[in-house]
């Protein structure tokens, strides 16, 4: 649904059509905001019709593309790397990693009890990985990283500056 507004702009530039703007023309003549709001548009758009646009001038565009010629262009930011937040961040987990070994060596028990080895059974039913379901699986897992290997290589070579 349109605004007053609207529908008096439409009205007053043509681009609605004859059966609107009889309507419009009927509500301006009968009710008094829409003749108020069309005598304040008309008003404005004498206005708009009569004020002249500056034009630059002919060398305006060259004048602009020397000044930002003469602009001194802006230096690469540089940043530098602080050795002491490196080595304070280094000597954090050096530390924490030290804390749990000491603390793994404390909570041990000294020599009294025999330490074994924990036995792991490793039987695979070979039949089951090797379905034709799975060999697909991985067979398009395989062809989609070679899809997508080719295709940063092309642009590496597609981008690389002729010599």
């Amino acid at each position: 649904m349109k605004t007053i507004d609207e529908e008096i702009w439409d009205y007053i530039d043509g681009s609605c059509d004859a059966a609107e703007s009889e309507r419009i023309a009927a509500k301006i003549a009968t009710d008094e905001r829409y003749a108020s709001s069309y005598q304040e548009l008309m008003k404005l758009n004498t206005l708009m019709a009569a004020d002249d646009l500056e034009e630059p001038s002919m060398s305006f565009s060259r004048n602009v593309m020397e000044a930002v010629a003469l602009e001194i262009a802006p230096k690469k930011l540089t940043t530098k790397v602080n050795n002491k937040i490196i080595y304070s961040i280094a000597a954090f987990f050096i530390l924490s990693i030290a804390a749990i070994f000491v603390y793994a060596l404390a909570n041990s028990t000294p020599g009294g009890t025999e330490f074994t080895m924990p036995s792991f059974s490793f039987k695979m039913d070979l039949s089951q990985m090797l379905s034709p379901l799975y060999m697909k699986i991985f067979l398009m897992f395989d062809l989609a990283l070679l899809l997508l290997y080719m295709d940063r290589l092309i642009r590496r070579k597609m981008h690389k500056p002729a010599h």
